[in-house]
């Protein structure tokens, strides 16, 4: 497995954006080819510079299903737990 791992760039995630597609059976997590063809990752957001890169994505997303999107802000943090380099969990 090949690990990509920079620096980290923010002090703290306090919102994620997410867009969702709807339908009549619900909602779904909305993903594209951002890594190139044949990748799908999510289309989540922790700042305001990938979110408005995201934007074209959801739209060609809503075009190509039929299915209308929605942008979602969340912005409650919990913690749920924590995993050490070493494999050990605290909560």
């Amino acid at each position: 497995m090949i690990v990509h791992n920079p620096p980290n760039e923010q002090l703290r995630i306090d919102e994620v954006w997410l867009f969702v597609s709807t339908d009549e059976t619900g909602e779904g997590v909305c993903a594209g080819p951002l890594m190139g063809p044949g990748s799908l990752v999510p289309l989540i957001a922790a700042d305001e510079a990938r979110l408005n890169s995201l934007i074209p994505v959801a739209q060609q997303i809503a075009k190509q299903s039929g299915k209308s999107i929605k942008l979602i802000k969340m912005s409650q943090r919990t913690e749920l737990m924590t995993i050490g380099p070493f494999g050990s969990r605290a909560q």
